[in-house]
C-alpha cells in the first residue's frame, strides 16, 4: 500500500506500507529508497505494519527549493503522526539522524537508531575532500562526487564501492546521490555533542556494527 503525508512546509512525503500489526516507520539512509529495508521487512510483516519513508528529493517523494534537516525531521514526524499510534520509529545512518530529530518534535514511543553519523569527534567529511566533492558536483561530475563521498564520508573500502557500482540499480542510486550529497553540509552543521538529545525520554536502542569506524563510538561526557 502506498500512502502520503504532507510535511510542515507542504511537501508531499510518500511511503510504502506492508504487513499487518503495530506500525513501524522506517527511515532509510542517504542513498536508500523505499525498498532499502526489504530484507528486514520480510522478517517483520507477519507481526508489524512496516511503513518505509521515501525521503524528500530521492525520487519517491517530492522536494522543495530549500533543504535542511529540520525539514526532514518534520517529514518523519508527519508520517509517524499519520500512521500511529503507537509511534515506533527506526532509522539507519542519516535516516537515524532524521529519526532523532523527529523524536524531538513529535511523540515517539520506541526508537531504534542504527549507526547515526553524528559529528561527535570529526566532521562527516574533512574539508579537503568535501571541497573535492563540491567541485565535482558543480562540474557536472555526479558519479565522481558520489564516489568521493562514499570513500571519504562513509569511509567505504574500494572493494565495497566497486560492489555498489556493479549493482543493477547503480543509476538510480546516483540519481539519489544529489539529494544525499547535500546532507553532508547538514551533518557538519550539527552540534559536536549530544546535549540536544538529552531531553528525549523515549526508550531507545542504539545499534553499531562490529566494523564501524572507531570515531563513531565517541561518547561525550555529561556536563
Amino acid at each position: 500500500m502506498r500512502g502520503e503525508s504532507k510535511s510542515a512546509d507542504g511537501t508531499r512525503i510518500r511511503w510504502l506500507a506492508v504487513g499487518e500489526g503495530l506500525p513501524l516507520v522506517l527511515v532509510p539512509g542517504g542513498l536508500g529508497d523505499v525498498h532499502a529495508f526489504d530484507p528486514l521487512v520480510t522478517q517483520l510483516i507477519r507481526r508489524m505494519r512496516c511503513v518505509t519513508i521515501g525521503r524528500r528529493g530521492k525520487g519517491f517523494s517530492d522536494d522543495a527549493g530549500v533543504y535542511s534537516y529540520d525539514r526532514e525531521y518534520q517529514d518523519v514526524a508527519a508520517v509517524v503522526d499519520a500512521v500511529g499510534p503507537p509511534q515506533f520509529l527506526f532509522g539507519h545512518s542519516s535516516g537515524a539522524i532524521c529519526a532523532l530529530g523527529a523524536t524531538l518534535i513529535s511523540r515517539v514511543d520506541k526508537l531504534v537508531l542504527v549507526e547515526p553519523p553524528l559529528p561527535l569527534e570529526a566532521p562527516a567529511i574533512d574539508p579537503k575532500h568535501h571541497a573535492a566533492v563540491r567541485e565535482a558536483l558543480q562540474g557536472g561530475e555526479l558519479e565522481t562526487a558520489v564516489l568521493l563521498a562514499l570513500r571519504h564520508a562513509l569511509q567505504l573500502e574500494p572493494a565495497a564501492i566497486e560492489a555498489l557500482r556493479s549493482r543493477n540499480d547503480w543509476k538510480e542510486i546516483l540519481q539519489r546521490g544529489v539529494a544525499w550529497l547535500r546532507e553532508l553540509d547538514e551533518i557538519n552543521k550539527l552540534p559536536a555533542d549530544v546535549e540536544r538529545y538529552r531531553r528525549i525520554e523515549t526508550p531507545t536502542l542504539l545499534v553499531y556494527g562490529s566494523t564501524t569506524q572507531s570515531r563513531r563510538f565517541a561518547t561525550p561526557s555529561r556536563r
